[in-house]
């Protein structure tokens, strides 16, 4: 069944839109009406469609603008109605020049107009079943809302959403609180860009996905929101009938029940976060004499000393982070690491991030490699390198866990300290002599010996700008090559060498003399690390 263009600018919300391009298109008819939120979304069209959008999808991309007519008119679509306004201020120029050339009506949406005051009064229409409809809802979310999330209620909420849709349907959970061991998902995992396009619209869309086999479908996903952020979703397919409206309101239902027992799911899961972390600084920082009953929290949270963990430190600075951030995000990176490697324990304390990695089995190269990609999966989830440390491999006690706990504690000190966000995971064996500097801490002594050293020649490149410390810098950096430092400084061998003659004049250490060398190194090093120490800012 269908209706014609310009009948159904008689209903619902088109009532209060206005053609504006394609005026001799009205006479076409509409079989469905489609929202697009996805830059592909042309290739899915089945033809006679009235297609809604705010243009987000190519707010950015005038020539996919320019082409987005010609391609739906190629396609067999009905038409276009676009919201401006919130991404885009004005329907572009280009859409209603080629919309006029095809003869393709183009339909403005006023702001105060829902994609639903649309889609709904229209499809009603269209298929002239309201009343069966809702009689259809109401008996559906009866049915939906009699469901708990439990092993037996997930497979049980499937085969209705089937039964009710006549489609496939896989339910998937982005949250390690909701582990659905019960549902295998149908899907490779959401990306990034996906995850923030459901957050964005948090209700049913289509979205193209790729199944385990790399085959591409076309799906209907409805998210599981949770105080704004995605927890799971609902997808549903078929690759022969298309989706109704009474399908859309089934599956966002649906995804309000589940996100109801998300939520539960949460309350419980922060609770027992809190005790985790308890037992964390209990475990790294407390006395651990009572090994026995160490032992037995231990193996309530699956650490067991044997696995020969390494312990990771991470800390990642954020802006505008809420109370529900652990819950939110800590859940997420949980499954991450456990998609690649599943005993690995994860917690969390003062904002720093804590993994115990197993070792044995694998050895200590390949777990740092492993942490190393955790790592590249975190910088994807926050869009920004982190701070990281990894200790020692840890022998079969709790105290040797306890020391590559400080080891990762002291590697990321330091990463923080000097900024070493680029080399991403600072080893405890690569720091050399700042080890020693970070138990120090900056005591007195250690800025007497800065002052006699390369203090002076702070001061003096303040006065005089001849750039002494740098020139320093870079002849050790050069393995005292004066040439090399040279070039790397681009100034003139003669004019190096005058200047390593100044730092021996100002401090009296001789770079000929391997005291005097020393001497200038660490006032360097204690400069570089005391002037950076996250500590003492």
């Amino acid at each position: 069944m269908t209706i014609s263009l310009q009948n159904a600018m008689k209903i619902g919300g088109l009532r209060d839109c206005r053609v504006i391009a394609g005026y001799q298109g009205l006479d076409v008819e509409i079989s469905y009406v489609t929202i697009m939120e996805v830059p592909d979304i042309v290739q899915w069209l089945k033809g006679n469609e009235l297609l809604l959008t705010s243009l987000y999808p190519i707010k950015d991309d005038a020539k996919a603008q320019q082409q987005l007519i010609q391609q739906l008119h190629n396609q067999g679509t009905s038409a276009l109605a676009i919201k401006p306004n919130r991404f885009v201020e004005n329907i572009p120029m280009p859409i209603l020049e080629e919309a006029e050339k095809y003869g393709f009506p183009v339909i403005e949406i006023p702001e105060r107009i829902s994609y639903l005051d649309i889609l709904s009064p229209v499809m009603n229409t269209i298929f002239d079943r309201k009343v069966v409809l809702q009689e259809d809802l109401e008996e559906a979310y009866r049915l939906l809302n009699e469901v708990s999330l439990n092993e037996s209620g997930i497979h049980h909420l499937i085969d209705m959403l089937t039964h009710l849709t006549k489609h496939n349907i896989a339910i998937e959970s982005l949250v390690s609180f909701v582990d659905t061991p019960l549902i295998s998902s149908s899907f490779q995992d959401f990306k990034y860009q996906q995850i923030e396009e459901l957050e964005h619209v948090q209700r049913p869309i289509r979205l193209t996905r790729k199944n385990h086999q790399g085959e591409t479908i076309s799906c209907i996903t409805a998210p599981i929101i949770v105080d704004g952020t995605l927890y799971g979703a609902i997808s549903s397919w078929d690759q022969t009938n298309d989706h109704i409206e009474a399908d859309l309101a089934i599956l966002e239902r649906a995804s309000s029940v589940l996100a109801l027992e998300f939520m539960r799911k949460k309350v419980r899961y922060e609770v027992e976060l809190q005790y985790k972390s308890d037992f964390f600084r209990a475990l790294f920082k407390g006395n651990i004499d009572k090994t026995k009953d160490l032992e037995e929290k231990a193996k309530a949270y699956n650490i067991l000393p044997e696995r020969q963990y390494i312990c990771c430190a991470i800390y990642f600075e954020l802006t505008n982070t809420t109370d529900t951030f652990l819950t939110d995000h800590l859940t997420k990176l949980e499954m991450i690491i456990h998609q690649i490697e599943t005993r690995a324990v994860i917690g969390m304390m003062h904002n720093v991030l804590y993994i115990l990695y197993p070792t044995n089995g694998k050895g200590e190269e390949k777990a740092l490699v492993d942490l190393q990609r955790f790592i590249r999966e975190f910088e994807k989830m926050f869009a920004k390198t982190p701070y990281a440390g990894t200790g020692r491999v840890s022998g079969n006690n709790f105290i040797e866990l306890q020391e590559t706990f400080e080891q990762a504690e002291l590697a990321l000190s330091i990463s923080r300290s000097l900024k070493l966000q680029d080399s991403q995971l600072v080893h405890y064996d690569d720091l050399g002599v700042y080890r020693l500097l970070a138990q120090m801490g900056q005591n007195e002594e250690m800025i007497k010996f800065y002052n006699e050293t390369i203090g002076i020649l702070a001061d003096y490149d303040e006065k005089h700008n001849l750039e002494l410390i740098r020139s320093v810098e870079e002849y050790f950096y050069n393995n005292e090559s004066v040439s090399s430092a040279a070039e790397a400084l681009y100034i003139h061998v003669n004019t190096l060498k005058y200047r390593l003659q100044k730092v021996r004049a100002l401090t009296g250490y001789s770079f000929q003399d391997s005291e005097g060398k020393l001497m200038i190194q660490l006032g360097l090093k204690i400069g570089h690390f005391s002037s950076n120490d996250y500590r003492f800012r």
